[in-house]
């Protein structure tokens, strides 16, 4: 099959502009201020457009590429200081950073796509069958840092990528091109593209920045497991996802869909012995977690892998049919402003009616509530998404509790940050799980080793016998510890209660089931 790759268009009055010499290039190159990211990226970028703009002998430009590529980690490493914050919205230049990012990788691999390109046109060019396959694998390696990159933004790749990855390699198998070792160190063509497969499956939008290094470490740890099938070797669903060859879309989990009749031209990447893997790999967490020096880390690991787990052996499927909506939304951030919010935006308790130690605590809550305003774009039984323009800078995070309300309402209810999207500077999406609509205020601590400790803000949620659902407890992360005693102050006085089974463990909270052991009234 023919490469049908997006090239910039060639201008030549810019042919004066752009040093061709390499290394006089490499001078240019290390002279730069690298000091100013911002400034240094816009003059890499600008340069390596002129490049790709002009015409240049296909060896002569690959030279040049590798000179901008051996600056572009230095300069990555730069810009995602600035653009790597906890949340969303970014910053005016945290967001300039990003989109400098981005570009360097879309001209990179515009350049070697163009260097690709000539070459295929010299079918009887002596090398080309060393060349060819080291150039796409520096294609697919900026596709799959581009990728990277959008996951730590929360946004979308750019359109046609998908397509031309898949191209990629779909050529390098039918050329015979896949197995052949493009450079030293290099992952190949095919265990890159299954990076940028898997990284999509994982579902990346629904990680906290925090985790997305631990994805990418799994992403590329496991990757070697997983495999590709022609259509016909299709078996159990799970663990199977279809790479349509010929679209610009990333892999899709099959499910029950039947693939008789299919007539696009595609394969399938099964990842079941990727997960055995995994599954092994979390048998071995789980046995050192009780040991473990750092528990609160090597949960957070056990956890993630768990999560990756799930979504590359049945994909996450929608239960509900979303509906459009308009409603206008009252949103608060963050555990500490849903205790305040269940609470009528008081503090849980008046002073006189709590321990001494937990009186700081309990004042620290009586701040303003920080209420954002946003709109329901569409919404189901389970969840709602949301549009949001001009918030406040780096407020929203994936895996966040929130309490929420229709506005000119006074009920909340209690949800999770499922996925964030960032469109563009002014509009951010973002995706809500509703974990209860009832839930009450409370301040908990351990009662072992709590002498000095003070209380914390928690949510209690009830039980719900109709859904066989035991009562739990959302409190701040790492709090979760199995059998543990904590005591909390509530509106009717303490509750001892023991800690049960983990329900989840997110970035901003521990969501678990606990047993009530005593309860000691006001």
């Amino acid at each position: 099959m023919p490469l049908s790759l997006k090239l910039p268009p060639f201008e030549p009055n810019l042919v004066a502009s752009v040093e061709t010499n390499p290394k006089r290039l490499r001078e240019w190159l290390i002279a730069l201020p690298v000091a100013n990211p911002l400034l240094a990226g816009r003059q890499l970028c600008d340069a390596l457009a002129a490049c790709n703009r002009v015409k240049i002998n296909a060896d002569d430009r690959i030279k040049l590429l590798d000179e901008y590529a051996v600056i572009q980690e230095s300069l990555a490493i730069e810009l995602a200081v600035l653009y790597r914050v906890p949340g969303l919205p970014l910053k005016e230049q945290a967001q300039a950073a990003a989109l400098l990012a981005r570009r360097f990788c879309l001209e990179l691999a515009d350049g070697y796509k163009i260097a690709l390109t000539d070459r295929l046109d010299k079918r009887l060019s002596f090398g080309n069958n060393k060349v060819v396959p080291a150039l796409i694998q520096k294609i697919m390696s900026q596709f799959y840092s581009l990728f990277q990159l959008s996951c730590r933004v929360y946004s979308a790749v750019p359109e046609g990528i998908w397509l031309e990855a898949h191209q990629l390699f779909r050529y390098a198998i039918e050329a015979h091109l896949i197995d052949q070792t493009s450079a030293e160190h290099s992952p190949g063509v095919a265990r890159t593209y299954k990076y940028i497969l898997l990284l999509a499956l994982a579902e990346p939008q629904r990680f906290a920045g925090a985790e997305l290094d631990k994805v990418f470490e799994i992403v590329e740890n496991y990757a070697g497991y997983a495999h590709f099938q022609p259509i016909s070797q299709l078996g159990n669903a799970a663990g199977f996802f279809l790479v349509s060859l010929d679209e610009d879309k990333p892999p899709q989990y099959l499910g029950s869909r039947s693939l008789d009749g299919y007539l696009g031209g595609g394969v399938l990447l099964d990842t079941s012995e990727l997960v055995r893997h995994l599954h092994k790999s979390l048998a071995v967490l789980e046995a050192k977690a009780p040991l473990a020096q750092d528990r609160g880390k090597v949960l957070m690991w056990i956890e993630i892998l768990r999560r990756v787990s799930r979504q590359w052996t049945i994909a996450t499927k929608r239960t509900f049919q979303r509906i459009a909506s308009h409603t206008p939304v009252d949103l608060c951030l963050g555990l500490r402003a849903a205790v305040l919010c269940v609470n009528d935006g008081h503090g849980l308790l008046e002073p006189e009616n709590i321990f001494e130690d937990a009186i700081e605590a309990v004042e620290e809550l009586h701040d303003t509530l920080p209420i954002t305003h946003w709109k329901v774009i569409n919404e189901s039984p389970g969840g709602y998404a949301l549009v949001s323009e001009n918030m406040p800078a780096e407020r929203v995070r994936a895996g966040e509790i929130v309490a929420l309300r229709a506005q000119g309402h006074k009920h909340w209810m209690v949800a999770s940050v499922r996925w964030l999207q960032q469109m563009d500077k002014q509009c951010l999406e973002i995706g809500l799980q509703i974990i209860t609509v009832r839930a009450s205020a409370v301040m908990f601590r351990p009662t072992i080793g709590h002498k000095g400790e003070q209380y914390q803000p928690a949510l209690l949620m009830p039980e719900i016998p109709a859904l066989k659902q035991a009562p739990m407890l959302a409190a701040p992360k790492g709090t979760y510890i199995s059998l543990r005693e904590l005591s909390l102050l509530t509106a009717n006085g303490e509750v001892m209660i023991r800690v049960g089974k983990l329900v989840e463990q997110q970035m901003g909270y521990d969501l678990f089931e606990y047993q009530k052991t005593e309860e000691i009234p006001l």
